[in-house]
């Protein structure tokens, strides 16, 4: 009797332990690759569009998870139902709750094909939103707990786990609209997690907007010093000369569109003007060297990292029948 009950105990705790190891615990770390999609921004600040550095870590516990990178710590805590961000250079910590990420699925696609990705066999997934499409390779060897995931509504991750059975994806390719961004697993950790990795960090809460977050780059002091700069330095004996007034009417009116890169300390360069086919040549002349003699301009922000983006300024000439 003493035997048996001593199997019988056993045995139980051998099928919880293997219940336990159903799901996946542990770390993936992927290697990140990201591309722009506009002309403005280089690859390098496309990183920091999308806040992330080169190599991603996954930690993933009872369908919690923290994804670490160069410039941020994301964590998705599935007793608060909400995603903290943490970016390196800001002392606030950002949230946003699961039901933000309303954007509407349009078409799931999916294939029986199979790729070896870090040592598993995996399939293929498309999900296409109004806002991005994604692109997943997925093991069904790695899965996640149905019971927790399926609450995670954030990247569109409880549709994947619903088309998926839960499963962990090795590779993943997401298209925004300014870049795309492509994270390739180079080693599965399967060891345990301690909770604490998922404690927040002791600072001030606030939700996440990007507009809050995000600046285009400016003139300094605004458009109210810009108005001014221009006042002062404008010469407005160029278009009493080059623009002319139409007959019969008392006022004449050109925009000269100039393009121009702010670096990230805040300098100028790579002038030219946009729509140099209409205006006057001395016009244009003009509108570039009030730019290239202007201050120091403030570079573009994402997220507390300051980046190098393409300005078009509009210069007005105007002359007036006296």
């Amino acid at each position: 009797m003493k035997v048996s009950t001593l199997f019988i105990g056993m045995l139980c705790t051998w099928i919880q332990v293997l219940s336990q190891s159903k799901y996946f615990e542990g770390d993936l770390v992927y290697h990140v690759s990201v591309k722009s999609r506009v002309v403005e921004l280089s690859d390098k600040d496309a990183f920091k569009v999308l806040a992330l550095g080169e190599t991603l870590r996954v930690t993933c516990k009872n369908g919690n998870y923290r994804r670490s990178s160069e410039l941020h710590d994301e964590y998705h805590i599935i007793k608060d139902q909400k995603v903290y961000i943490k970016f390196r250079k800001l002392d606030t910590l950002y949230y946003l709750d699961y039901p933000y990420d309303t954007a509407k699925v349009i078409d799931i696609t999916k294939s029986d094909s199979v790729f070896n990705i870090a040592g598993y066999n995996c399939k293929v997934i498309t999900i296409r939103t109004s806002v991005s499409n994604s692109r997943l390779y997925y093991t069904s060897a790695l899965l996640n707990d149905p019971v927790y995931v399926r609450m995670n509504t954030m990247g569109k991750f409880s549709a994947f786990f619903r088309e998926t059975g839960g499963a962990v994806y090795l590779w993943h390719r997401e298209e925004y609209p300014l870049a795309t961004e492509t994270d390739s697993c180079i080693r599965v950790e399967a060891k345990s997690i301690d909770d604490h990795i998922f404690d927040l960090p002791a600072l001030p809460q606030k939700k996440f907007s990007v507009e809050s977050l995000t600046s285009t780059a400016g003139y300094s002091g605004g458009e109210e010093r810009w108005v001014k700069y221009l006042q002062a330095n404008l010469d407005s004996k160029v278009a009493a000369k080059y623009l002319k007034l139409p007959k019969g009417q008392d006022q004449a009116i050109q925009k000269v569109y100039v393009e121009f890169v702010v670096s990230e300390t805040g300098m100028i360069s790579d002038i030219h003007v946009a729509n140099k086919d209409e205006v006057h040549p001395k016009l244009a002349e003009e509108a570039m060297r009030v730019i290239r003699e202007s201050p120091r301009w403030t570079p573009a922000v994402f997220y507390g990292e300051k980046i190098t983006t393409t300005v078009k300024q509009p210069i007005i000439f105007t002359v007036v029948k006296g």
